[in-house]
């Protein structure tokens, strides 16, 4: 959430108030408005209010700057986040994989190597516990 909303002032936010807040939600398919946080939502019986969807993380910090949205991320996605005020949610929810797949005849590509090689690095620097 912007590091002016109003229920960035609590510590932290209760159940309720996470529900009764408006949020976006990251779907790849770009027009759920359903995720994790809203299976383990209905794990306790409660529902939230998801009024946006977006297909990338990368519009999301803008998109919570500039509006009373709030968003339940990655935290490694919002550490440099200027602006912004980082919470817990007031519940445990699953996180996610990705994976990286490619064709058989692809193998030994050297510019595909190459590729897959940098997003593997890449993803290994940025999932390394901070020092």
């Amino acid at each position: 959430m912007r590091a002016d909303h109003p229920a960035a002032q609590a510590r932290a936010l209760t159940l309720d108030q996470f529900c009764a807040l408006d949020q976006v939600l990251v779907s790849s398919s770009g027009g759920a408005f359903r995720g994790v946080t809203d299976d383990a939502l209905a794990s306790v019986g409660r529902a939230r209010r998801v009024t946006v969807s977006v297909t990338s993380f990368l519009v999301l910090p803008e998109i919570l700057r500039v509006s009373d949205l709030i968003a339940v991320v990655p935290r490694r996605l919002v550490l440099n986040g200027d602006g912004l005020a980082v919470r817990e949610p007031p519940l445990a929810i699953q996180g996610f994989s990705k994976t990286l797949a490619w064709h058989e005849r692809t193998h030994h590509d050297p510019a595909l190597r190459w590729l897959r090689s940098l997003l593997i690095d890449t993803c290994r620097a940025y999932l390394s516990p901070p020092t």
